[in-house]
């Protein structure tokens, strides 16, 4: 089995990253993952944010200041990655990783 995917699912999302509703380590978190398909990556917003390049990507600001890691780099187009965002809902993924210019 694959340790991550290729859609923008939560059965995709890097296994290694911790599900536990208590943790508190930003760096580690399953909530803080986000799906960025070829698209996104070539939004300006995207990009000042520290989103550099397609693929699974650890998010989270911290008093305005962006921490952007990437995770898993990988080159998948928006018809083919979905754009639901981990939760199903593509308006929480969309808050971060805007799909438009």
């Amino acid at each position: 089995m694959a340790l991550w995917g290729k859609t923008d699912v939560l059965a995709d999302v890097p296994t290694w990253l911790e599900d536990d509703a208590n943790n508190t380590n930003k760096s580690n978190d399953r909530d803080n993952a986000i799906f960025v398909d070829l698209t996104e990556a070539g939004i300006s917003t995207n990009r000042a944010k520290g989103i550099t390049g397609p693929g699974w990507w650890l998010y989270h600001t911290d008093g305005g200041r962006h921490h952007a890691e990437c995770l898993v780099p990988m080159k998948v187009a928006a018809v083919d990655a979905g754009d639901l965002g981990i939760t199903g809902d593509t308006a929480d993924e969309d808050a971060i990783v805007a799909d438009a210019e």
